[in-house]
């Protein structure tokens, strides 16, 4: 493997373009420090003075001091190769899932840099020294940590992997080094609920403020689970237990600051019927990306809209993609915008045959099953939520593209941001995410 890091771009009339570093060089060292990846990298050149050492595409080995000023050096270094999971977990969605899918999606990660750097959640389990030592040394925090269990012998045997690390031991540690942490709890029927998941979360109200969240997920199970553990799906009684088991340790512990402790994922109250709680239980909604209070944001977003006084006529109405899960609150909203706006929008709930009907969020929708949805209705004008895309905005998770549904149902297609601001922009802004 050739050592340092290598430069993927370098931006005009930068520090770096002007000392000669070019794209495809390689920083080797900074003030004679090893940069072995781009945390490396940002953290040694943020000093007000270094030397920096890199290699160009030939092999030549330059040097030179640079004093940036708060400018920056102008480099973008590439991203590296990612640290790979080894864990074998029992409820491991990369398992699950069905060939044909984008190659990205089938790559297991258990990378701390991408915990602190998009919150990403990791394991710990086999935390090596120098990976503590430079999560202490660069402060790398917030970071997420996928806890499951506090029993090592039950998290070793939910992770498939007999040498996981004592996880209270590596979290008190990173805790006391000043590090903040976020977790989350991926509860598996008949292995880690009920008493045990209660013992795990009252074994972690110790460790607060420096863990400051656990978000608590039921498992998701898709419908290609052959030659994997058995495992089956949390139920509505279930799921009505967690939560009032939640509501009791919350109502005991109270809060660290003003940020909730054991939070449900919105799922939880899908499941077992019951209404999402205000704005308050969410905090800062530190765990949304986990599921945790998107529809209250929702909710929210949608009450905010219709406080609005003034609404000028849609020009024609549409046909709105979401998933099985949230279409009675998607329904909801559009009935009132439809009332405002003075156009007709009206929800298309998909059932996934891509991934099994048992996955019902919107994000996890692939084209074919939105294309066969559309099949049999007469559509003009389809609303495609960004949610459904790659990062990228190009392809859904199938391959199928925008441009394909445009195709494939002769209609106009607009992507929007899932929220109701972002659909509206999506309806009085036409030039905005046309295809």
């Amino acid at each position: 493997m050739r050592e340092g890091v290598r430069v993927e771009s370098v931006a005009a009339d930068s520090l770096a373009m002007r000392a000669g570093i070019s794209p495809g060089d390689r920083i080797l060292s900074v003030s004679g420090e090893p940069a072995a990846d781009l945390l490396d990298l940002h953290f040694l050149t943020s000093r007000r003075r270094f030397r920096l050492r890199w290699a160009d595409s030939l092999g030549e080995t330059r040097e030179k001091e640079f004093r940036p000023a708060g400018a920056g050096l102008g480099i973008r270094p590439e991203p590296g190769r990612v640290r790979r999971c080894r864990n074998r977990c029992v409820f491991c969605f990369v398992h699950q899932l069905p060939r044909g899918l984008r190659r990205s999606l089938y790559v297991k990660d258990e990378d701390v840099r991408l915990s602190f750097l998009h919150g990403q959640y990791v394991t710990f389990s086999d935390l090596t020294g120098e990976e503590t030592q430079k999560i202490l040394r660069y402060r790398l925090s917030p970071l997420y940590v996928s806890i499951h269990t506090t029993d090592n012998a039950l998290r070793r045997k939910m992770l498939g992997n007999a040498e996981a690390a004592d996880i209270l031991g590596v979290m008190e540690r990173l805790i006391r080094g000043g590090i903040h942490l976020h977790g989350q709890i991926v509860v598996c029927p008949g292995i880690n609920d009920g008493d045990e998941l209660e013992r795990t979360l009252r074994a972690l109200l110790p460790l607060r403020p420096g863990l400051a969240t656990v978000a608590v997920v039921p498992v998701g199970l898709t419908a290609h689970r052959r030659g994997l553990p058995p495992l089956r799906p949390v139920s509505r009684r279930e799921a009505g237990e967690t939560l009032a088991m939640l509501q009791r340790i919350g109502q005991r512990c109270g809060t660290a600051g003003e940020e909730p402790f054991a939070v449900a994922a919105d799922e939880y109250y899908l499941i077992a019927g019951e209404r999402i709680p205000g704005r308050k239980a969410y905090g800062s909604f530190a765990q949304i990306e986990n599921g945790v209070g998107l529809l209250r944001q929702f909710l929210d977003g949608g009450r905010a809209l219709f406080r609005r006084k003034r609404w000028d006529r849609a020009e024609g109405g549409g046909t709105v993609v979401t998933g099985l899960s949230a279409r009675r609150h998607v329904q909801d909203f559009l009935a009132e915008f439809s009332r405002r706006s003075g156009a007709r929008f009206d929800p298309v709930p998909v059932e996934n045959r891509l991934m099994g009907s048992s996955v019902t969020v919107t994000g996890l929708l692939g084209g074919r099953d939105i294309l066969e949805a559309l099949k049999e209705r007469k559509v003009s004008r389809v609303y495609l939520p960004s949610v459904t895309l790659r990062d990228a905005g190009d392809f859904l998770l199938d391959n199928v593209s925008p441009g394909d549904i445009a195709k494939g149902t002769g209609a106009e297609v607009r992507l929007f941001e899932a929220t109701p601001s972002g659909f509206f922009r999506a309806v009085y802004n036409p030039e905005i995410s046309i295809i």
